[in-house]
């Protein structure tokens, strides 16, 4: 594959998870201009959709699978998408296990499965793309925004002791990276709340979620699409960790079972 590196032209993205809200924002990135970096590891199908949908654009798709709770692998996707798109402009993480881990039975590997991709993945992948957007041109010469959940700083619920914890960590290194990182490259973080159903939750219980929240509906897709690249772009804001929850934060979890 031909380098995409020059004048500034073109910009390059990095994006990890294209499941589901991944695969909406991927889409956008590429029919915005962006060539792609796209790193998964079982979402073989959404990889290939993104690679076909990328050509049909006239842009360029680098797939990357392995396992982003391996330090060396993800220092060689760094190492690859430089050799081979030329430069990263742009660093979106989403990727993250989302599976019930109750405290009493929490175990190690449990931890480890979702601390791993979730937070010491965004922390080795940042450190390497920073190494690579220093040699962009212009006084901002990246950004990196990562997706957080909102009840990691607010309520979170019972029985994903290992997720929680693995989601707060990851807002503090945004908080911990956009300060090291000053003043070329942004980080920041959207905090979702309900905007797809999770695929083993009963109906009803979403249902009963989304009147619990004030705006008593599901956050639009739209919404998240557009604050990503508004967060490619913006020149005056890092360290954020911005809810995108339709008020969820200020009403509880609704789902019965936040002590």
């Amino acid at each position: 594959m031909s380098s995409v590196s020059g004048p500034g032209r073109e910009k390059v993205a990095l994006i990890t998870g294209v499941r589901r809200i991944g695969s909406e924002i991927a889409k956008n990135l590429l029919e915005r201009g962006y060539h792609l970096s796209v790193i998964y590891r079982s979402s073989e199908e959404e990889a290939q959709k993104l690679e076909e949908f990328g050509r049909r654009s006239g842009r360029k798709v680098l797939l990357i699978k392995g396992d982003l709770s391996e330090e060396a692998f993800c220092l060689e996707a760094v190492r690859r998408t430089l050799k081979d798109l030329g430069r990263v402009d742009a660093f979106v993480h989403l990727a993250s296990p989302y599976f019930r881990t109750p405290v009493e039975t929490l175990s190690e590997e449990e931890i480890q499965d979702h601390f791993k991709p979730i937070a010491q993945a965004f922390l080795i992948l940042s450190k390497e793309i920073y190494k690579g957007m220093l040699s962009n041109e212009g006084e901002i010469k990246g950004r990196i925004v990562a997706f957080g959940d909102w009840a990691a700083d607010h309520t979170p619920y019972r029985d994903f002791a290992a997720y929680f914890v693995a989601k707060g960590a990851l807002h503090t290194a945004v908080k911990v990276l956009a300060k090291e990182f000053a003043p070329h490259v942004l980080v920041n973080c959207i905090a979702l709340g309900p905007v797809i159903k999770p695929w083993d939750m009963e109906e009803e219980m979403w249902k009963r979620i989304l009147r619990n929240t004030p705006l008593k509906r599901e956050v639009p897709i739209r919404d998240i699409t557009n604050l990503v690249i508004y967060l490619l772009e913006v020149e005056g804001i890092t360290g954020e960790i911005i809810r995108v929850d339709s008020g969820r934060h200020i009403a509880g979890s609704g789902t019965g079972t936040v002590a």
